[in-house]
């Protein structure tokens, strides 16, 4: 029997920077169409969040890292087993597959910077076992639209060497802030591991004062916490989202091309509040709300802080009726390998990000609020908040989390 594992591999780090709320009808299934790839990947995040409401404390993911390396997986199934990871990313049933490859390859190429204020990374690479029998057909597709580099391992001699193998690129991939993303040497029966990271690094066209910083409280609902709060008066595109009780701004990074958008709700300070605030973040509301924002001069005030997320995505995915591709019985690769016995044992999904005064790394994201009555004209992140670290062009979320409970970051910086 073969086992193919997906490892899922995200960044975030930034140097600058009651009851579950339960819909009654899943957020995809009441939303309009749409072929716009970063809409989509919008749409898609939602979905990954709602389901990912029940891990405890802070939750950041990249939904570009996971929906392109389902995407790139999707190219090699067939049946039910394509017909469960299409529905769940949320393609439209007149697209053709051979548009969504293209759209993906063409936003990661968009995406993809290397200067002295900004850097894009995103890198997939396969691990296929001797013999494997991956067909051709499907590295070349990989190659051609997701940039994904191959090399061979052997899982059944070296299980434990092959473990390295996939940590050490995972390691040199994420600058090694992912020093090891697999735990567990592999079966020696697998035969493909597919790994996809995503690395950004980017400095603040507004940095923080270092000076200015000092210990602050952070209001977590039942208590409140001590951590270093960054602040700076600073002109910032700001909006009030009336319709959510919520207020947004945008901090820049150098060039203008990629954002933070910091969302912090107006209501109390719980679960629910958020979680109304989030599940209105559909990608039309968004997008409307990022095209109204006008500048405004405020005091910014955002935690210096550490957020680690790891996730077994295999439940998660399961939620969105994702099983087949799990089942040894189900699963249908045929158009990945010859190998008929072959299926997913988990999806492994871990993000770093830390924020600083001068920029961000890999990934970050914070949600925020303005006073509503605007007469300190301050936006303090101080309270529960979501994030999303965006490429303004393409609307395509790198990063998307909330902050529940920062950890404190005591060096400032990159």
């Amino acid at each position: 029997m073969k086992t193919l594992v997906l490892a899922v591999a995200l960044l975030g780090l930034s140097s600058c920077l009651g009851s579950p709320l339960t819909p009654t009808i899943r957020l995809h299934a009441r939303r309009e169409s749409t072929i716009q790839l970063g809409d989509i990947i919008n749409e898609f995040a939602l979905d990954m969040s709602e389901i990912l409401w029940n891990e405890p404390g802070n939750v950041v993911f990249s939904p570009l890292s996971i929906g392109s390396l389902m995407s790139l997986v999707m190219s090699g199934s067939s049946g039910t087993t394509y017909t469960q990871m299409r529905n769940a990313l949320l393609y439209s049933a007149n697209t053709p597959d051979i548009m969504i490859h293209t759209n993906y390859r063409n936003v990661l190429q968009s995406l993809a910077k290397l200067d002295n204020d900004v850097i894009v990374n995103v890198a997939t690479r396969l691990f296929l076992a001797s013999g494997a029998n991956i067909l051709s057909n499907f590295t070349r597709l990989a190659q051609e639209h997701y940039g994904s580099s191959v090399r061979i391992l052997n899982f059944r001699d070296d299980p434990r060497g092959s473990m390295e193998s996939v940590n050490q690129w995972v390691r040199d991939e994420t600058n090694g802030k992912i020093p090891q993303l697999i735990t567990q040497p592999f079966d020696s029966t697998t035969s493909f591991v597919a790994t996809n990271t995503v690395y950004f690094k980017g400095s603040w066209e507004h940095p923080f004062d270092p000076e200015q910083t000092q210990d602050g409280t952070f209001n977590i609902g039942s208590s409140n916490i001590t951590v270093p709060m960054m602040r700076s008066t600073m002109t910032v595109p700001l909006v009030e989202m009336r319709e959510l009780d919520a207020e947004m701004i945008a901090l820049p990074y150098k060039g203008y091309e990629y954002g933070m958008l910091l969302i912090r709700p107006n209501g109390p300070i719980d679960d629910i509040t958020l979680q109304k605030v989030e599940f209105g973040l559909d990608a039309a509301t968004l997008n409307r709300y990022v095209g109204e924002m006008r500048n405004a001069t405020r005091i910014v005030t955002l935690p210096r802080m550490r957020l680690d997320f790891r996730a077994y995505l295999k439940n998660a995915l399961t939620d969105l009726n994702v099983v087949d591709m799990f089942s040894p019985s189900t699963a249908d690769f045929s158009r990945l390998t010859a190998n008929r016995q072959v299926w997913v044992d988990d999806m492994i999904h871990q993000t770093v990000v830390e924020i600083t005064e001068t920029g961000t790394e890999a990934a970050a994201a914070t949600s925020i609020s303005l006073n509503r009555i605007g007469a300190s004209r301050t936006f303090e992140v101080n309270r529960p908040s979501i994030f999303i670290i965006r490429h303004m062009t393409t609307g395509v979320p790198l990063f998307w989390g909330r902050i529940m409970r920062p950890d404190p970051l005591q060096q400032s910086g990159f």
